[in-house]
């Protein structure tokens, strides 16, 4: 009898556990702004898909970003079971301050800065250690996809083309 208690003491720990994944990055895009005119139009509005690294910086007059997407439905994550979600980077200087704000779907092959989602204020930042928790991103995936607008700020930033990863408790 004892036996079994201990057995059905440790299914119960097994089964309100949260499980750790590591999700992929599924997509991601270089984007590169200007705001030097030619007429009327900007100069340069550049997507730079299939790129084997991106970069993100604010400049004066110009700036980069990099779009990701993360797909939680391929990893059989339910969205409304996150418990946490963090955007891990490689190891980045220590004065580099990340900030990811959440934007709808795009097309990483035809996604332009004029046609790119609109960032909503910051959801989250991070300094130097390239982890930032985007929780509330996970938890609000549509259709099980997470997507992202990353910048840098306090000097470039390069990351290799599919280096970064969602790390997820479910």
């Amino acid at each position: 009898m004892k036996l079994s208690a201990v057995f059905s003491s440790i299914l119960a720990i097994s089964a309100v556990s949260a499980t750790d994944y590591s999700v992929p990055v599924t997509n991601d895009v270089g984007l590169v702004y200007t705001n030097m005119l030619c007429g009327t139009t900007p100069c340069s509005q550049t997507n730079l898909y299939g790129q084997p690294s991106y970069t993100a910086f604010m400049g004066n007059r110009d700036y980069r970003r990099i779009l990701m997407s993360f797909s939680l439905a391929d990893a059989n994550i339910d969205p409304s079971s996150v418990s946490s979600c963090s955007l891990q980077f490689p190891q980045t200087a220590d004065s580099v301050t990340w900030a990811v704000s959440p934007v709808a779907g795009y097309d990483a092959k035809m996604v332009t800065p004029a046609t790119a989602p609109m960032m909503s204020n910051g959801i989250a930042q991070a300094t130097g250690t390239g982890n930032v928790d985007i929780t509330g991103a996970c938890q609000n995936a549509v259709n099980g996809v997470v997507s992202v607008m990353v910048d840098a700020y306090g000097g470039p930033v390069t990351i290799p083309a599919g280096a970064s990863m969602l790390m997820v408790d479910a």
